[in-house]
């Protein structure tokens, strides 16, 4: 039984860490997929993480007040819910409560951490275990083990921890992170066309947006030709992204507003680069 587990933050990877190490000694069965730092997330989706995502049949998610927008959190999670028959999602708070959420993760039952929802959770990876525990052992199993996870868990959270802003990222990282983003959906929807679960291709148009939305913000300070470049880029990706999804998630609860907020982003960037051409047209000697 493979578990994804899903981190962005400080606080958040102490937590996943913690989860990590404690879930096999309740169920000796569980092998939890744990990248321990954001390197190989940055190197474009690694193969690595692609493949423990599509092979997971559980994803826990450690949300914490930092994370709630982290663009690979939520690529992740609409990953591991590819197939809402085989791939389940648990998205644990840890200092927040639902109200807090936003966007894509308003598609998954998000809880507040606590030895309720923990056992819960248990019991769930124990039901598709090819030999599961009965109630009592798993009981005791769980029992015996949970001071050890929830005084891990509580030092992390009364901990002085500050999660680090990350460095600015340019124009041309957002490009080709998005463009991976076009990828790897392009890849999905090829292995999995009889897939109809919105949640996957919600997270993945939310994080287009988010990367278009960063690059049309650097662009506002900057006149550099190599801007405007990006910006035709970025903008041919974000439709391309936009015509894979939106049928998708047209009869989704959320499709209509999507729909706005890509439109209204497209106008956007399409007027900067107006503005950028006009700019460098009258700068053109003659």
């Amino acid at each position: 039984m493979k578990i994804f587990i899903s981190w962005s933050g400080e606080k958040s990877r102490q937590i996943g860490e913690a989860f990590r190490y404690w879930l096999p000694d309740v169920i000796q069965s569980v092998r939890p997929y744990f990248t321990p730092d954001d390197v190989a997330k940055g190197q474009r989706w690694a193969a690595d993480i692609a493949e423990n995502l599509h092979s997971s049949q559980f994803g826990l998610f450690c949300l914490t007040s930092e994370n709630l927008t982290a663009p690979w959190l939520l690529f992740e999670a609409g990953a591991v819910s590819k197939d809402s028959k085989n791939g389940k999602v648990c998205p644990l708070l840890f200092g927040i409560d639902s109200t807090q959420l936003a966007g894509p993760l308003l598609q998954f039952q998000a809880t507040p951490y606590s030895r309720e929802e923990v056992f819960k959770f248990l019991k769930a990876i124990n039901a598709e275990t090819n030999i599961p525990l009965n109630e009592v052992q798993l009981e005791r199993a769980f029992d015996r083990c949970w001071s050890e996870l929830d005084e891990k868990i509580q030092e992390v959270l009364a901990s002085d921890t500050q999660d680090q802003a990350p460095a600015p990222r340019s124009v041309q990282d957002m490009v080709e992170e998005t463009l991976s983003i076009v990828r790897a959906l392009k890849h999905s929807s090829a292995q999995q066309p009889d897939d109809e679960s919105v949640n996957h291709w919600l997270v993945y148009l939310q994080s287009t947006l988010d990367y278009a939305t960063d690059a049309l913000k650097i662009s506002e300070g900057a006149e550099q030709a190599v801007v405007l470049e990006h910006l035709k880029r970025m903008l041919a990706y974000i439709k391309l992204v936009a015509n894979l999804t939106i049928p998708k998630i047209k009869t989704a609860k959320v499709g209509a507003n999507y729909l706005n907020q890509v439109s209204k982003l497209i106008n956007q960037i399409e007027k900067r680069i107006n503005q950028l051409e006009i700019a460098f047209n009258e700068d053109i000697p003659f």
